[in-house]
């Protein structure tokens, strides 16, 4: 499961079939460009890129500002970034986040929205993670009633309540644990990767079902789906963060269910489809997940080969959590996301 204690969180190629060894540094690809495109974030977990060109980060905020060592405390700090040609700045603020009192000039971590999307009627769609179940949220009072939940910004209204579903029925029959991390537009509804709760889950009409349980890794190790996305063709990717360095992996998904098709990759936490048709993989750091964060690494696929290749970033990436392409393939990347310097970064290769 993903929790904050390891990592933003609490947060490692081998391939089903053949495939080409990855390659790094000047090797891997043509000279990259790596430019800030907005800095000073709270805690961001992910980028939304949009078709006008505009841009959503989810702001995990800062729990409340003063809460004393030793506590975790509730406060109102989660926001939504948006950035649109030379403008840019926070559109929604006041969304709960919650998290635990840090010493003088310590980063403060928090959890809150973790990924959004416009609301087709209006306002936005924000996906809040959680490290919860019913009896730890209700602990945190009334306030935390939206943490592990899809709601509207527009009318604060929930649309789907993936504490309680977890809560309720436990998929995997393991810890009652559910930590929503992204989610993708399907169809009339929504795929969602809880990574606590090792589920993909479906919200649409009203209800929210269980589309699958990601299976366990190595030594009976929690699947962990992170990263979701669709290609052209329809195809659904989904990333399993894994624990050590080499057993993170990727699934596409069949009328069965989540088939193998990459492994040996490692802390796999986001997923993109480039135009091209290249996936796009980000990590979070190159080793075991409890050890203090390595660069952060951006991989692209090619999805009728499997062959890896890593695009070089000169190590300038530090816990990332989230990416997204544009139309013209330009990469977004949520950057150095534990604590209140966040950056939305740009990459171009």
């Amino acid at each position: 499961m993903l929790a904050v204690s390891a990592c933003v969180v609490a947060v490692p190629l081998a391939v089903a079939g053949p495939a080409g060894a990855a390659t790094t540094g000047a090797e891997a690809a043509s000279e990259t460009t790596i430019e800030v495109v907005a800095s000073g974030l709270k805690n961001p977990r992910d980028v939304t890129a949009l078709a006008d060109g505009s841009l959503l980060v989810a702001e995990s905020g800062e729990g409340l500002p003063g809460c004393p060592v030793g506590q975790v405390c509730l406060g109102k700090t989660g926001s939504i970034y948006k950035v649109k040609g030379s403008w840019q700045g926070r559109v929604v603020t006041g969304l709960t986040s919650y998290g635990p009192g840090a010493e003088p000039g310590a980063a403060v971590q928090g959890i809150g929205p973790a990924s959004v999307l416009p609301d087709p009627n209006g306002g936005y769609l924000v996906l809040n993670s959680g490290q919860l179940n019913n009896d730890s949220r209700a602990a945190l009072g009334p306030d935390a009633k939206t943490l592990g939940t899809l709601m509207r910004t527009r009318d604060g209204s929930i649309v789907a309540d993936y504490v309680d579903h977890e809560s309720r029925l436990n998929p995997d029959g393991r810890e009652v644990y559910s930590n929503p991390w992204k989610i993708l537009r399907s169809g009339g509804g929504y795929l969602v990767a809880d990574a606590g709760a090792n589920t993909v889950l479906r919200t649409a009409g009203g209800t929210t079902s269980t589309q699958f349980v990601l299976p366990t890794n190595e030594n009976d190790r929690d699947g962990v789906p992170t990263g979701i996305a669709r290609a052209a063709d329809g195809t659904t990717y989904v990333a399993g963060l894994g624990v050590y360095a080499g057993q993170s992996r990727i699934y596409k998904v069949g009328p069965d269910g989540p088939e193998l098709w990459v492994t040996g990759l490692t802390n796999v936490v986001d997923l993109a489809v480039a135009p091209n048709g290249d996936l796009i993989a980000l990590t979070y750091t190159p080793g075991y997940v409890g050890d203090p964060p390595q660069p952060s690494k951006v991989l692209k696929i090619d999805t009728a080969t499997k062959a890896v290749t890593e695009i070089p970033t000169g190590d300038r990436l530090i816990m990332g959590t989230g990416l997204d392409v544009n139309r013209a393939g330009q990469i977004f990347i949520v950057n150095n996301a534990r604590g209140t310097t966040g950056e939305l970064l740009s990459l171009t290769y």
